[in-house]
């Protein structure tokens, strides 16, 4: 991936956070999305703390991004028909009553698909403002003039993304040492709070289309989003294995908080890495770069098999994190020249959803084969995510060529 200096990507962020209303809604969309890497790692702490299994854990929590999975494209189609406002504010409301239901029926005895039940709406609202946020920078930047700029918005987005996957995990392992149905209920107020402040800022909502959303075909007609999603997939996997494993690594080793600083070093890693990623211009095209970030995430979790302490662990961590938000930011921006722009939420949304359906799989695979074997058995699965979302990239490496021949990086 050769990189060399170039004008429109040398001042850094600077220009962009100064477009009117940015700062505001991408900070308020962070805060609205840190659910997102707290509910998982919440519910796996809650759910072991009251019923004493990680195998039910990892259920519930599959159930949670079950849940994200058929949401998202669901309501992100509703979104780009109707408007961000008039859908996020229901979704929030199923969102904060799951979270609550989640909470009061863990410790109760309730049966088990009661559990499976809430825990699958809770990612309703928090869930879409990845979308959301991306779908708003490209209106805005394109009704500006500005859509050489949409790439770096998405590498902004992409390290906001890994800031929540720091954060998170930090805020509910804290929270847990209370109880963990704090960080629960913690994940929901932060949730709601941003959630109502981004949709509060109406001048830089884009406008919805006028047709509802039967009139239009899904944005999954088009291959290279197929692709995406199904790449995006196994990369959940690996996330969902690892969200798991570490908390048990952690805490086969006497380390109660080893688990949420250790998830932090891998999003510290690759928030770094995605800073740096986004101010470069890069020649080679953004397809090769995202099957080639792909390899490099595969490669970067094979010091995790061999680390025997969380001491070791840590920079362990951090180096598998480094290829993290490359790979998202090529995904994610390889959805502006496969889908239409008037389905572009929907096209995010599915990547969200092969992300949601893997993390689902690696989680409930992660639980039980740490019950069963270990932790560091069950990072095993986690490679495996990362081999599998590489190859499926690079098999199908021709459907994520944009049908004009051009890449986002060279609009202008």
């Amino acid at each position: 991936m050769t990189a060399t200096s170039d004008p429109s990507t040398s001042r850094g962020y600077g220009s962009l956070l100064a477009t009117p209303g940015a700062r505001r809604f991408s900070a308020a969309a962070l805060i609205g999305r840190l659910p997102i890497s707290m509910l998982g790692i919440g519910t796996v702490l809650l759910v072991e703390d009251r019923r004493g299994s990680y195998a039910l854990a990892g259920l519930v929590s599959a159930a949670y991004a079950l849940g994200l999975a058929v949401l998202a494209p669901l309501v992100s189609r509703f979104v780009d028909a109707r408007g961000q406002r008039r859908v996020l504010l229901p979704a929030l409301a199923v969102s904060t009553t799951g979270v609550t239901s989640l909470v009061l029926l863990t410790g109760t005895g309730a049966p088990v698909g009661w559990l499976l039940a809430a825990a699958a709406v809770t990612s309703a609202s928090s869930s879409q403002l990845g979308s959301c946020v991306r779908a708003r920078w490209s209106s805005v930047l394109t009704a500006a003039g500005r859509s050489d700029e949409v790439p770096r918005a998405y590498a902004w987005e992409a390290v906001a993304d890994e800031v929540v996957f720091v954060l998170g995990p930090l805020l509910v392992v804290a929270c847990a040492v209370i109880d963990p149905a704090v960080g629960l209920l913690v994940a929901a107020a932060l949730g709601a709070g941003g959630a109502l402040a981004f949709v509060a800022q109406r001048s830089t909502e884009p406008v919805p289309r006028a047709a509802g959303p039967s009139r239009h075909r899904s944005a999954l007609v088009s291959p290279g989003l197929r692709t995406l999603t199904v790449s995006m997939l196994c990369v959940g996997v690996l996330f969902g294995t690892v969200e798991v494993s570490m908390v048990a690594f952690a805490e086969e080793r006497g380390s109660d908080v080893g688990g949420g600083l250790l998830l932090a070093l891998v999003a510290g890693g690759s928030a770094v890495a995605g800073l740096a990623y986004g101010v470069v211009h890069w020649k080679a095209p953004l397809h090769r770069r995202f099957q080639l970030s792909l390899v490099l995430l595969a490669v970067g979790l094979l010091p995790l098999l061999a680390a025997p302490t969380v001491l070791l662990m840590a920079p362990a961590a951090l180096l598998a994190g480094i290829a993290i938000s490359p790979s998202l930011i090529g995904a994610f921006g390889l959805v502006d020249p496969l889908v239409p722009p008037e389905s572009r939420t929907e096209g995010f949304s599915w990547l969200n959803s092969g992300l949601g359906v893997g993390v689902a799989l690696g989680f409930a695979t992660a639980g039980a084969v740490a019950d069963a074997a270990g932790a560091r058995t069950a990072l095993l699965v986690a490679v495996g995510g990362a081999v599998a979302a590489a190859g499926v990239a690079v098999a199908a490496r021709r459907t994520l060529v944009p049908p004009d021949g051009t890449q986002p990086d060279e609009l202008s």
